[in-house]
């Protein structure tokens, strides 16, 4: 499917004639062209209509962030995170962007929402101000970086949800619970992986010596992506402490009721113990025929003195608040 916007310095609208749109372009103009999950025949000719060299849109040709420069274009290759959070292949999904003097084309072979989001954005009504195609890339590439911010901010949600699940009531399933954090420091694990290497590209970018579509002003925001990428490296490095926490969390509460079962246990020792010593010590002088089994004073003050004990124990134990 393949969308295409032409922007300028008042308007961002939709387009159907892209290819007369990109041959009429002003100083002042941007054209983006987002194609996703394209049809064997319609890469290849969107290639040819922006002049790119074979294969080199190739989408999902490399898995890491980079950048290379061409004759009259940059490939720019970005890693952006989708909404297929349970499939760790189809989480991470590659956009590959070229750029050019004055328009971008954007190929990923499953729809994100981010860039969905800018869509919507970026196409309504209001002063755009002067246009570059880098700089409309920086804006682009900002979304990008933002979907691994909603992503961490997601996680440490479902971490919060978890603790207080947690601390609420202990649970039997230990171990699916412990496959939880595991599933999730995977997770984290894999989006900063994905999302370091985009600060090579960033830096390449800001300096206009070294790219020479870049103007000055889109070199400044790629220095602000690079602090933006910052950020949320920083984020990932605290979710992490997060996971390590909700760990800390979990164990706290498994030894809590592992105390608790063993108090319970060791109660029931102390109240059976005592009895089954002054059993065991009747028990070795008491003919238990029927009749002495009856009138023995013996063994019923033994009795007495069983329930005796486990009474006097079970109020000492009431009164330290052991149970």
């Amino acid at each position: 499917m393949l969308t295409a916007y032409l922007f300028d310095r008042s308007e961002g609208r939709r387009v159907e004639a892209w290819p007369e749109a990109l041959r009429d372009l002003s100083k002042n103009q941007v054209l983006w062209v987002d194609l996703v999950a394209a049809s064997p025949g319609e890469e290849p000719a969107v290639r040819e209509v922006f002049g790119l060299e074979d294969g080199s849109s190739a989408p999902g040709s490399l898995r890491k962030a980079g950048v290379d420069q061409h004759p009259g274009y940059l490939a720019v290759t970005a890693i952006a995170v989708s909404d297929e959070e349970e499939d760790a292949e189809r989480e991470m999904v590659v956009v590959d962007c070229f750029v050019g003097p004055n328009w971008v084309l954007t190929v990923h072979e499953a729809e994100i929402a981010v860039i969905e989001d800018f869509k919507g954005l970026a196409s309504g009504e209001g002063e755009l101000g002067d246009l570059d195609a880098p700089s409309f890339l920086s804006a682009l590439l900002e979304w990008v970086i933002g979907s691994y911010m909603h992503a961490f901010d997601e996680i440490e949600t479902r971490l919060e949800e978890f603790d207080i699940e947690v601390l609420s009531s202990a649970s039997r399933e230990t171990d699916a619970q412990i496959e939880t954090l595991i599933a999730a420091r995977r997770r984290v694990g894999r989006l900063r992986r994905s999302l370091s290497p985009h600060r090579d590209v960033f830096t390449a970018l800001g300096h206009t010596e070294f790219d020479p579509l870049s103007s000055e002003s889109s070199s400044e925001r790629f220095v602000e992506l690079t602090a933006r990428l910052d950020a949320a490296l920083a984020s990932a490095r605290e979710v992490k402490d997060a996971i390590a926490s909700s760990f800390d969390v979990l164990i706290v509460r498994t030894e809590h009721r592992t105390n608790e079962i063993v108090k319970v246990l060791t109660l029931a020792s102390i109240l059976l113990l005592p009895g089954t010593l002054i059993a065991g010590v009747l028990g070795m002088n008491i003919n238990f025929s029927a009749s002495a089994f009856v009138t023995s004073a013996v063994f019923w003050t033994g009795v007495v003195g069983i329930v005796a004990v486990a009474s006097a124990t079970f109020g000492f134990a009431r009164a330290r608040r052991w149970i």
